[in-house]
C-alpha cells in the first residue's frame, strides 16, 4: 500500500496547488456564461477537472526537483526531460508479459509492482469514461468514450516519449481498456439508480 500512497500523495499536492486557481477560472465561466447549469452538473466537472490535474501530474508533467542548495542557501528548480530507465515498447502486451513472468518483484503486502502498474494502468483512466458522459452528453455512446480513451492515452504516450518517461504500446491498450471500463461502471449505475443520475 506504501506506493500506492505515494502516488496518491504526488497527486493530492498537485490538486491542492492548482485547487484555487480552478476554482478562480470557474467562477469568471460562470459569471461570464451569467448562468449556472446545475450544482449536480458543476460537481462533476469540479470533480473531473480535479482527476485531470491528478492524472497529468502522474503522466505528462516531467519530473522535477526544487529547493535551497545547503552550503550556499541558493534555490534551485531542476526539470529532468531524460531518464536512464525510460525505455520504448512498441510490441502489444511484451510490458504485460515481462510484468507477469520475468520482473514481478515484490512492493510490500499488497502484491507486486507490476500487478500494482497493470492496476494502476486501468484505473486510473476508468473515471475518463466514467465522468465525460455525464458532463457532456454528446459523448455518451461506447464507440466515443472508445475512441476518446484512444486518444488521450496515445497522446499521453507521444508527450511521455519527449519527457523522459516510457512509452509504451501496452499503456495505450491498458489506459484505453480502464476508460472503457469506466463508462460501462456509468451504465451501470444509470441502470440501478434511474434517471436521477443523468
Amino acid at each position: 500500500m506504501g506506493l500506492i500512497s505515494l502516488y496518491i500523495e504526488d497527486m493530492l499536492r498537485y490538486i491542492i496547488v492548482l485547487l484555487p486557481f480552478y476554482l478562480i477560472a470557474r467562477f469568471i465561466f460562470i459569471k461570464k456564461k451569467k448562468r449556472i447549469t446545475s450544482l449536480k452538473n458543476e460537481f462533476f466537472v469540479g470533480v473531473f477537472s480535479l482527476y485531470i490535474i491528478g492524472l497529468a501530474s502522474q503522466t505528462i508533467i516531467p519530473n522535477w526537483n526544487a529547493g535551497i542548495v545547503t552550503d550556499t542557501g541558493e534555490p534551485f528548480f531542476d526539470v529532468y526531460f531524460t531518464n536512464d530507465l525510460s525505455h520504448l515498447n512498441l510490441i502489444p502486451f511484451n510490458t504485460v508479459y515481462e510484468y507477469f513472468f520475468q520482473t514481478n518483484t515484490d512492493v510490500d503486502e499488497w502484491g507486486s509492482v507490476s500487478l500494482l502498474n497493470l492496476i494502476a494502468n486501468v484505473f486510473l483512466f476508468s473515471p475518463l469514461g466514467f465522468f465525460v458522459p455525464l458532463i457532456w452528453s454528446k459523448c455518451n455512446s461506447f464507440k466515443k468514450i472508445l475512441v476518446l480513451g484512444l486518444s488521450v492515452t496515445c497522446f499521453i504516450e507521444f508527450v511521455q516519449y519527449f519527457i523522459g518517461r516510457s512509452s509504451d504500446i501496452d499503456d495505450v491498450i491498458l489506459n484505453t481498456f480502464g476508460t472503457v471500463i469506466g463508462y460501462i461502471v456509468l451504465k451501470g449505475f444509470q441502470k440501478i439508480i434511474g434517471k436521477r443520475f443523468k
